[in-house]
C-alpha cells in the first residue's frame, strides 16, 4: 500500500480587496517594569495579549501598485509604547519604568520564508505613516542589533520614560508567516557606574502574517494537522465583517480535482489556528480560501 501524501497548495483569495488605509486597529505593546530598583529588568507588560506564545498575529497587507509600499506586505498596526511615570504624560501608570530610563526595542531575530526581508520605516512625524524605508534585515537573522526608539524624552536624570509613536511601518517582501524576536533595553546612563537604570527585558516574539498561507502541515495516520494565521482584516472604522478562512481539500489535481470544504470556517480573529482534518486515499491536497 502506498503511503498517504498530503500537499499544501498556495492560498486562494476569494475576493480581492484594495484600500488606502491600514486595515487593522492599532495595537500598543507596552514597555514597563515590575520594579524601579536599579538593575531590575524591563518587561513587556501586555505580552499575554500580543506575544507569539499567546498566538496573536499581526496581519500585513499587500501594498498598492505605485504606492511607497509596492512590493511589500506592511502594517502600521504595531505600536511600541513606554508607560508614563508622571502626570505630564498621563501617568503615573502602574509598572512604568524608572524615571531617567530611556527605552528602545532591539530586533534580534527574524524567522520567515527563505530569502525574505523584513523592513522598518521610521516616521518623520508622530501620527503620520512613514513612506521612507529606514532599514532592512534578512529572514534567518539571529543576532540583530537594529534598534527602534520607544521613549520620546531625552533620557536625562529624572526624565519620564514615556513614549507612544504612531506612523511607523513594519514590512516584509514575501508571503508567509514570520516570527520576529524583540527585546526592550534601557539606553540611559543614569544607573550604577554610568550604566542603565533598568536591565534588558526577556526576549519576546511576535507573529507577522503576509498574505494568505498555510504555515505548517503534518500527517499522522489518516489525519492532517494544518496551522494557519487568521488576521481579522478589520478597518479602524466602519462595519466591514472579519475575513473568513476555509480549508479545502481534493484527492487529485488537474482535470479531476474537486475542491471541497474541510473543517469549520474560521472567522478571522488575529490569532493562529490549527485544524485536525481527515484524509482518505493515497493523496490529499489542501488549500486555504478566504472570503
Amino acid at each position: 500500500m502506498k503511503p498517504l501524501r498530503l500537499t499544501a497548495l498556495p492560498a486562494l483569495v476569494g475576493v480581492l480587496l484594495t484600500a488606502t488605509f491600514d486595515a487593522n486597529a492599532h495595537e500598543h505593546l507596552a514597555a514597563g517594569a515590575n520594579s524601579t530598583t536599579p538593575g531590575s529588568p524591563l518587561v513587556f507588560v501586555n505580552a499575554g495579549d500580543y506575544a507569539a506564545n499567546a498566538d496573536y498575529v499581526f496581519g500585513l497587507n499587500a501594498g498598492d501598485p505605485a504606492s511607497p509600499y509596492e512590493g511589500w506586505y506592511y502594517t502600521s498596526d504595531l505600536v511600541f509604547a513606554a508607560l508614563a511615570a508622571t502626570p505630564d504624560y498621563g501617568g503615573p501608570e502602574a509598572q512604568a519604568a524608572a524615571l531617567g530610563s530611556h527605552i528602545e526595542v532591539v530586533l534580534e531575530s527574524v524567522d520567515g520564508p527563505p530569502g525574505a526581508t523584513l523592513g522598518f520605516w521610521e516616521t518623520q512625524q508622530n501620527g503620520v505613516d512613514s513612506t521612507n524605508l529606514t532599514w532592512t534585515v534578512p529572514a534567518g537573522l539571529t543576532h540583530g542589533t537594529n534598534r527602534i526608539v520607544v521613549s520620546e524624552t531625552d533620557g536625562t536624570p529624572g526624565a519620564d520614560p514615556y513614549g507612544h509613536i504612531h506612523g511607523r511601518i513594519y514590512s516584509v517582501d514575501k508571503p508567509g508567516l514570520y516570527v520576529a524576536g524583540f527585546r526592550f533595553v534601557d539606553t540611559s546612563t543614569n544607573g550604577p557606574n554610568g550604566g542603565p537604570l533598568q536591565a534588558p527585558s526577556d526576549l519576546f516574539h511576535l507573529y507577522f502574517q503576509a498574505g494568505v498561507t498555510i504555515a505548517s502541515i503534518s500527517a499522522t495516520n489518516n489525519e492532517a494537522s494544518l496551522t494557519f494565521a487568521a488576521p481579522s482584516n478589520l478597518p479602524d472604522s466602519g462595519t466591514a465583517p472579519a475575513t473568513n478562512y476555509q480549508i479545502e481539500s481534493t484527492p487529485a489535481l488537474g482535470a479531476s480535482m474537486n475542491w471541497q470544504p474541510a473543517g469549520d470556517v474560521v472567522v478571522g480573529d488575529d490569532h493562529m489556528h490549527t485544524l485536525i482534518l481527515p484524509m482518505s486515499g493515497v493523496n490529499t491536497f489542501f488549500r486555504l480560501k478566504t472570503y
